[in-house]
């Protein structure tokens, strides 16, 4: 017993070991940060992934000078040696310059759809600010389950239950009768109209007028039936790939290189090429009519056919988030030339940065 004492007196008679906070970020060499980048500290298993900002923090960092190191696929390895204090946070900033991972910049310029001429239409007139839209982009934003829940949100726009039995019937306001629903230029019937029958998730923009007053001519209709309003409902060209099941992180995919299951430009006779007619990402609606550009650069791998694998596709930065979806939902449809290696087609990771460019006044 005496023993044990004098073990636990001496326990409590040592100092706690000095220890600090270590925050910071990891950046590419134009300013955005570096998501899922690994900041690890050389001494001992103590490290951190970076956000989506690039940001991280580590604690418990032992007191005294530390080397600390940043590494992400695609970029040189960053070392800093740091000063850490007993109890004190620590900033520290890495810059990485990215190596020949990256495929050569994509610059996108306007907001069009050359694949789909019908709704230039609905774009045209939505510049003119008569009526209220509905984008891809809001629809996306407000994740309604139903149509009706996404015109629930529209000031004037009342959901009732119709004598004909429909639950969710629409009503415009100091208006008892339902407004004619179009889909696609084309009158979808001459009475009450299910809306829930529309899946949000195939439409690209809605179009609503309250009044024969505000209805634009391609959308008018014979005997007075848009009188009571007009809902135009625009489907959607395409819709993007289904979001696979399980995602392979940035960690997994470096074990992937590793391995040499995958392989990086520099490990390949013959780089992966993007056939860039098949790429249009499509500039997001909102940052476009805010004239507000920016950059994405995102990071796959390709298979032996030329084809992105989409569960290994993630954001490595961005100046805005829309830019990074815009970019991942394009590579759905995008076609590359496979990589070579010893005369055989192999997987090889790249990375590739899109810049938007807004338009000039």
């Amino acid at each position: 017993m005496r023993s044990v004492l004098l073990c636990l007196l001496t326990l409590i008679a040592l100092p706690a070991r000095a220890q600090g906070t270590l925050v910071g970020h990891v950046r590419e060499t134009t300013g955005l940060g570096i998501a899922n980048a690994g900041v690890r500290i050389a001494v001992g298993e103590l490290g951190a992934l970076t956000d989506a900002d690039g940001a991280f923090r580590i604690v418990d960092v032992p007191a005294g000078v530390v080397k600390v190191s940043a590494r992400r696929i695609g970029f040189r390895p960053g070392t800093h040696d740091v000063t850490v204090v007993n109890g004190q946070t620590v900033d520290v900033i890495f810059v990485l310059v990215s190596m020949p991972v990256q495929l050569e910049q994509v610059i996108v310029t306007a907001r069009h759809e050359p694949y789909d001429a019908r709704l230039a239409g609905f774009r045209e007139r939505s510049m003119k600010k008569v009526g209220t839209f509905i984008t891809r982009e809001k629809i996306e934003s407000r994740a309604a389950p139903s149509f009706s829940d996404l015109l629930r949100e529209v000031p004037g726009v009342r959901i009732v239950a119709a004598r004909s039995g429909i639950r969710n019937a629409v009503r415009f306001r100091g208006q008892n009768c339902p407004p004619l629903v179009f889909v696609d230029g084309v009158p979808a019937s001459a009475d009450e109209f299910d809306v829930d029958m529309i899946d949000p998730v195939g439409v690209e923009g809605v179009e609503i007028y309250m009044g024969m007053l505000t209805v634009p001519a391609e959308l008018t209709a014979p005997r007075g039936l848009d009188q009571c309003g007009v809902i135009a409902v625009w489907t959607r060209p395409f819709r993007p790939a289904p979001k696979p099941p399980r995602t392979v992180t940035p960690v997994e995919l470096a074990l992937l290189v590793e391995s040499a299951a995958v392989f990086t430009a520099d490990q390949v006779d013959s780089p992966a090429r993007l056939e860039r007619a098949s790429y249009t990402p499509l500039y997001p609606d909102s940052l476009w009519k805010a004239a507000v550009g920016g950059q994405a650069t995102v990071e796959f791998v390709i298979d032996h056919y030329g084809r992105v694998e989409m569960e290994t596709v993630s954001v490595v930065s961005a100046s805005h988030a829309l830019f990074g979806d815009a970019v991942r939902n394009a590579l759905a449809r995008a076609r590359f030339t496979p990589a070579t290696r010893k005369g055989l087609h192999v997987r090889q990771v790249v990375q590739l940065p899109t810049r938007f460019e807004p338009p000039r006044p």
